[in-house]
């Protein structure tokens, strides 16, 4: 029996995460993980982020596309390499608070901002899921969150509980600090201080995906231009999409999977 992993063949996970305009996402999804004091300090102290950015990143979306799409093995070792960097990341934050990447509440707030920012951006682009599709998107994420080390307890139970966690944590700990304000303008600059031209079809799209406190904190417009040149490239990539091909709009992760398995 050909192994497909730990997902289901069909699930709705490869189905979103096979896109490859999702990584258009990414600076969001960074954005809202380092909005959390205690992971911006571990993010600060510990990470290559700022000397190595481009390389930094293309490991990160490498090991969870093979979580996503590699057979089990593949999908465990990526989890032991996560867990193994993981390890050492401790200490304290400027406001004295000490922190560990092995934290489950720390590991639910990064999974919830991948989950919630990746089906918000899927769906402007593509349309609105089925409600039991958008359920599913969260139950696959609670496996990954889960062997992470997220405890069962610590598990919003639904999508709707998982949002009105994120509201609740906008309204309490994730408040950036002056640390979270700086590592997010690295984030925002990894190639340091080109002209802001260079950057302003970024920074559009990342702030139309992120909530105003934080668009705020980070110093991002979104304004009518903004605003219209975000919908414009929803729409523009969900009318090239079906002309694209295939190179370009599926990741090379998920293109071998559907090779193997004869699903699109």
């Amino acid at each position: 029996m050909r192994d497909n992993g730990i997902l289901a063949t069909d699930s709705v996970a490869r189905r979103i995460n096979r896109e490859s305009f999702l990584l258009l996402g990414g600076t969001a999804a960074l954005l809202m993980q380092v909005a959390h004091p205690l992971v911006a300090a571990g993010v600060d102290q510990h990470s290559d982020f700022r000397r190595a950015p481009v390389p930094r990143l293309l490991r990160t979306v490498d090991t969870t596309l093979a979580i996503v799409f590699g057979e089990r093995a593949e999908a465990d070792r990526a989890f032991r390499r996560i867990d193994r960097v993981h390890a050492p990341v401790r200490g304290s934050a400027a406001d004295g608070r000490s922190y560990r990447a092995r934290d489950p509440r720390l590991l639910l707030w990064v999974q919830t901002t991948l989950v919630l920012t990746s089906l918000r951006w899927y769906e402007m682009v593509m349309g609105p899921l089925a409600a039991a599709e958008r359920e599913s998107y969260w139950d696959e994420a609670k496996i990954f969150a889960g062997t992470l080390g997220v405890t069962p307890e610590l598990l919003p139970s639904t999508l709707a509980d998982l949002e009105r966690y994120e509201r609740k944590m906008l309204l309490s700990e994730v408040v950036p600090d002056a640390t979270a304000v700086a590592v997010g303008r690295d984030v925002l600059r990894p190639l340091g201080p080109l002209p802001g031209p260079v950057y302003w079809a970024n920074d559009a799209v990342t702030a139309g995906l992120l909530p105003e406190p934080l668009r705020q904190a980070y110093g991002l417009r979104y304004g009518p231009a903004e605003r219209r040149f975000h919908r414009g490239v929803a729409v523009a990539i969900r009318m090239s999409r079906p002309v694209l091909p295939r190179w370009i709009s599926v990741v090379p992760q998920a293109r071998r999977y559907e090779a193997v398995f004869g699903v699109r």
